[in-house]
């Protein structure tokens, strides 16, 4: 690993502090660790910003699908939330750090990078519940804040891979395994320029 090559990411704040999920994705701290200490082996900076669920609506918040998160209100306090991550990032890039990529939660309204159709609840809005045979040809949207901040680094003109750490699969899975090969790529040190 060169010490030229340094680089940072930036990431959804429940994969370090699985206290600020919704009661129904878990507190996984196991999967937290094996995170962190991934990225602390290899020498990776880690730029998170705070949860806005949490900052939103508070840690005893019912688990909601994308449609509710999906208002003006909630929009701005993301934007509100990712100015200070956005300076580091561009202070960082500015002094020669290599921002790698994004990593967001799986299935979650706000960080995901996957959101496809979900269940209905009784009140007739989406749950955070996705259906059980989704239909391949339905269109897949990224959760609010992570379409948000993909929009912020397009105004910087900063392109990055946008992952989900895939906590609702098992260890040995191959969407897991897809995810740690795809981590890995994106550390890689960039090919020299010709």
């Amino acid at each position: 690993m060169s010490k030229k090559d340094k680089k940072i990411i930036l990431i959804a704040q429940c994969l370090i502090n699985p206290y600020c999920r919704v009661h129904i994705l878990g507190q996984n701290f196991p999967l937290s660790q094996e995170l962190t200490d991934y990225l602390m082996g290899r020498r990776v900076g880690i730029i998170q910003y705070p949860c806005p669920e949490t900052t939103a609506m508070g840690l005893q918040r019912n688990p909601q699908g994308r449609q509710q998160y999906d208002s003006v209100f909630f929009r701005n306090h993301c934007k509100d939330l990712l100015k200070i991550p956005m300076l580091m990032a561009r202070e960082f890039i500015k002094n020669k750090y290599r921002l790698t990529c994004f990593i967001g939660l799986e299935n979650s309204p706000t960080c995901g990078i996957h959101w496809g159709k979900h269940k209905v609840n009784r009140y007739q809005t989406e749950s955070p519940n996705p259906v059980d045979s989704p239909d391949p040809d339905e269109p897949v949207l990224k959760g609010i804040m992570a379409e948000i901040l993909e929009e912020e680094l397009q105004k910087e003109n900063i392109k990055i891979p946008f992952l989900e750490f895939p906590t609702q699969s098992e260890a040995s899975s191959e969407k897991r395994k897809k995810f740690w090969e795809f981590l890995e790529k994106s550390l890689e040190p960039p090919l020299p320029v010709a």
